[in-house]
């Protein structure tokens, strides 16, 4: 278990209360706009939760940032929970339509916008928070599997156009770069001094290149 600095903790709590405040002119009741109220508080919650985690989040929180009465959470979501499983099904759905390949567009250009999404984005936090804090919990994880099985296929099909390989040594190169890439982004929110955020991307793009040139040469026990 990591030590705890009361000091440091105090701190942090009170830079995450001050950046979640209110939207302006809440909301009395239920909205009118049904479609409008669920999209704002699934984008507070997605916010909120990737900052200060679910079980620390109330949904007095989340309403008051989206600018709603607490009642409308409940109208929608029913329960905390409901409110958790609609934030993840939207992030996946939408992380996964930022993330349909340009034709041609080859695999370092793919693994840097695959980068850019990892990346420090409220939809990244509130990934990285919850796997965190519900990596024993079987639906969150069926969540988290489907999602780097859609970027383990994304990248292995790039890597198969590219150099002609077929999916036998495609995808286990795939894995390879999704794990470096995962790695990388947890590395880099623990080391801030040592390297830059630009050097963490570079470390990927020169694994990605000595992938490629592997690929493109024969396979292991080939002529």
């Amino acid at each position: 278990m990591l030590p705890c600095h009361t000091g440091t903790m105090g701190k942090v709590r009170k830079l995450e209360s001050d950046t979640l405040k209110p939207a302006k002119g809440r909301v009395r009741g239920v909205s009118k706009n049904s479609a409008e109220a669920r999209r704002k508080l699934i984008d507070s919650a997605t916010y909120i939760f990737g900052k200060q985690g679910f079980a620390r989040t109330k949904t007095e929180e989340v309403a008051d940032h989206a600018g709603y009465g607490q009642a409308t959470v409940f109208f929608h979501f029913k329960t905390k929970a409901g409110l958790l499983q609609a934030c993840l099904e939207d992030a996946l759905e939408r992380a996964k339509a930022n993330l349909v390949p340009s034709a041609s567009s080859g695999t370092l250009d793919l693994m840097q916008r695959l980068d850019r999404a990892f990346d420090n984005s409220s939809t990244a936090d509130f990934f990285a928070r919850m796997l965190v804090e519900f990596g024993d919990d079987n639906t969150i994880r069926s969540v988290y599997a489907d999602f780097h099985e859609h970027l383990r296929q994304l990248i292995a099909d790039e890597l198969a156009a590219e150099t002609g390989v077929d999916a036998r040594r495609a995808y286990p190169a795939a894995a390879a770069l999704l794990s470096m890439m995962v790695g990388v982004h947890a590395e880099q929110r623990l080391e801030t001094e040592r390297f830059t955020r630009t050097e963490f991307r570079q470390m990927l793009l020169d694994v990605t290149r000595l992938m490629l040139r592997d690929l493109a040469g024969p396979a292991e026990g080939g002529p």
